[in-house]
């Protein structure tokens, strides 16, 4: 019995797989002279105006604690040129990714970080509806999660990675914009 368990033990690392890390977000933001309900308020604001459905989108509103959370969904955009010559036609791609934000505030900083990031295949898409098929854990990793028939791997690497670049891309405006909303809102305005 003592064989068996130790002869597991040496053949156990060899059959094991290594789990690549996850794709993570994370920007950190700063405001002179704003105050922390201020921000809190201000971010509250920009969420209902940034996600398209912000009832659902917020699940924890806890000023208190300067925390805001939520799940949503974003449309990220990037584009793929046809040819390798440079006068070739450059075309645009979407892809559907959810995740779970964080935002927390104090002391004139607001940190926004995602987590449990997704990748959506769409199947039956419209203009009036959007049904998802299958969601995919998105990784660090360069392969992509999931395979094109008669696509080589070297352009599913490549779109993977202009995929993973638009999503950040789409994040770093999304931060902008929030960043443009708590300094340059006017809260007497109507």
């Amino acid at each position: 019995m003592k064989k068996i368990f130790i002869t597991l033990l040496l053949f156990f690392p060899l059959f094991g797989f290594s789990q690549d890390s996850l794709l993570t977000y994370s920007k950190i933001l700063s405001f002179d002279s704003v105050s922390q309900n201020r921000i809190f308020d201000r971010t509250l604001i920009w969420c209902s105006k940034s996600f398209k459905d912000s009832k659902n989108a917020i699940n924890v509103k806890e000023r208190e604690g300067g925390i805001i959370s939520g799940k949503a969904y974003l449309d990220c955009v990037y584009y793929i040129q046809k040819r390798k010559t440079t006068d070739s036609l450059i075309s645009p791609y979407y892809n559907t990714y959810q995740f779970d934000w964080l935002i927390e505030v104090k002391n004139s900083k607001l940190r926004f970080s995602i987590s449990q990031l997704y990748y959506y295949t769409p199947v039956g898409a419209t203009a009036y509806s959007s049904s998802y098929e299958k969601k995919y854990v998105v990784t660090k990793s360069e392969t992509p999660p999931i395979d094109y028939f008669l696509t080589s791997t070297e352009k599913l690497k490549l779109y993977w990675k202009l995929s993973k670049e638009g999503l950040v891309n789409n994040l770093d405006l999304l931060m902008e914009s929030l960043k443009s909303e708590v300094i340059n809102r006017n809260d007497d305005e109507w």
